[in-house]
């Protein structure tokens, strides 16, 4: 996975965590639940190299750019870089509204990182009132590491 890729991806994770810290006015307990068990599905799915069922959840902008061999690219990664999902470890830490989007932020636990891994889920509801994923970011201490960002660069 390109580096400048993956520190696009980690920036973006950061910026919706700084602006999203300690706000949850305007989201509904239904979307909050809905990216909770979500978000559980996804990260069992990445550890078992699922594709199918990493999918289950998606809005159509992430079928489309998460091919299934990005998927296996992103997963390996993750194991690579913080080992697997402690299941059952993911906590809800905040959410909030940005642009008709919701976004949801976790806190869990990964076998190879010493710190809580954010796991950001962006969440759409269609017209029909079906919440989907339409985002997906991870961040930890070891990914910002690996990636050569430190916290000068975030602030």
């Amino acid at each position: 996975m390109g580096k400048k890729f993956l520190i696009f991806l980690v920036s973006i994770a950061l910026i919706f965590i700084i602006t999203a810290s300690g706000c949850s006015a305007g989201v509904d307990e239904e979307i909050i639940s809905f990216a909770d068990s979500a978000a559980e599905n996804v990260l069992i799915a990445i550890d078992d190299q699922n594709f199918d069922s990493y999918n289950k959840d998606m809005d159509d902008g992430m079928l489309k750019t998460v091919t299934e061999q990005y998927f296996t690219t992103l997963s390996t990664y993750i194991k690579e870089a913080i080992g697997e999902y402690e299941q059952g470890s993911k906590e809800y830490l905040s959410s909030n509204i940005q642009d008709e989007l919701y976004v949801v932020i976790f806190e869990a636990d990964y076998t190879k990182e010493t710190e809580k891994v954010a796991v950001v889920v962006v969440v759409s509801v269609t017209d029909e009132g079906i919440c989907q994923i339409a985002g997906l970011w991870f961040d930890s201490p070891k990914l910002r590491e690996i990636e050569g960002i430190n916290d000068s660069e975030q602030n």
